[in-house]
Formats: C-alpha cells, sequence, structure tokens
C-alpha cells in the first residue's frame, strides 16, 4: 500500500489554480488526510495569511 508522499509541516506549492484564482505561493501541510476509496490520498494545507483548503497529493509539488 503507497503512503502520503508529503508529511505535515512540509511546505508546498499548489501545481493548479483555484476557482477563487488564489493557488500562487507557499502553502504549509496541516493535516494529512485518509486515503479515498480509489486509494488517492487528500491533504489540509493553509496559506500564509492563514487560509485553509484541502487538495489532493496529485495538486500538490514540494515548494523550493
Amino acid at each position: 500500500m503507497a503512503e502520503h508522499r508529503f508529511i505535515v509541516g512540509q511546505r508546498v506549492k499548489v501545481r493548479t489554480r483555484f476557482l477563487d484564482r488564489s493557488g500562487d505561493g507557499v502553502y504549509e501541510v496541516v493535516r494529512q488526510l485518509p486515503a479515498t476509496p480509489n486509494g488517492d490520498y487528500h491533504y489540509r494545507i493553509k496559506s500564509p495569511n492563514g487560509q485553509e483548503r484541502a487538495v489532493a497529493e496529485t495538486e500538490l509539488a514540494p515548494a523550493g
């Protein structure tokens, strides 16, 4: 079974833009979420201004 690629506290960038056109910049992983039934991992990430969102692992890349 695969494991999460990113760890809590890791800094990541979002590969895709959100509908509100945000997404640029570096986020921090604040929680690893359980895998979906098809095996996709998700994360809760937080922006520098404190906004949190849930994203799929495929939407993330390591920062720097």
